[in-house]
């Protein structure tokens, strides 16, 4: 094989086999007799389906030469750490606070501050997005699978 090929080809296979090996974890997980037709392995069947099938696709297209790596002579820029301090600053945050204020409010937070680092301007707006789309999966996820999950300030209001 083309010394060229090896990444893609090495990535396609990465892609394939954790396709596969979600889809045999999939087989692993113990469904209750009471799911009729949708439990808790169908999403999980479904991503690994799909990793598997792009994982072929990327076997074919990396074999047939169609996907190069390009070396670029151009200088790497160097690495910001600040943005990633704020990605990391949100996810560890909501991690600690999920418990004592609730799920609403911490991915509120983590939305907050993960915006701050891909350079959002307006805090305020990126906020009120963050608590929508908090509110919403939190209703989501509680009416439609019936899971709670971290009880809070707000959560108990409902």
């Amino acid at each position: 094989m083309d010394r060229s090929r090896l990444g893609p080809v090495l990535v396609a296979s990465a892609v394939l086999l954790t396709g596969i090996g979600v889809l045999w974890a999939s087989t692993l997980i113990q469904v209750s007799p009471a799911y009729a037709r949708i439990g808790p392995t169908v999403f999980p069947r479904i991503v690994g389906a799909a990793l598997a099938v792009l994982g072929v696709l990327l076997l074919v297209n990396a074999f047939a030469g169609r996907w190069q790596c390009e070396a670029t002579d151009a200088e790497e820029p160097p690495l910001d750490l600040v943005p990633l301090a704020w990605v990391a600053g949100g996810l560890l945050l909501n991690l600690l606070l999920i418990a004592q204020i609730g799920f609403i409010l911490s991915s509120t937070l983590m939305y907050l501050l993960i915006a701050k680092g891909f350079g959002a301007r307006r805090i305020w707006f990126a906020a009120l997005v963050g608590f929508v789309l908090a509110l919403v999966a939190y209703f989501g996820f509680a009416q439609l699978l019936g899971l709670r999950m971290g009880d809070g300030l707000i959560e108990d209001l409902f």
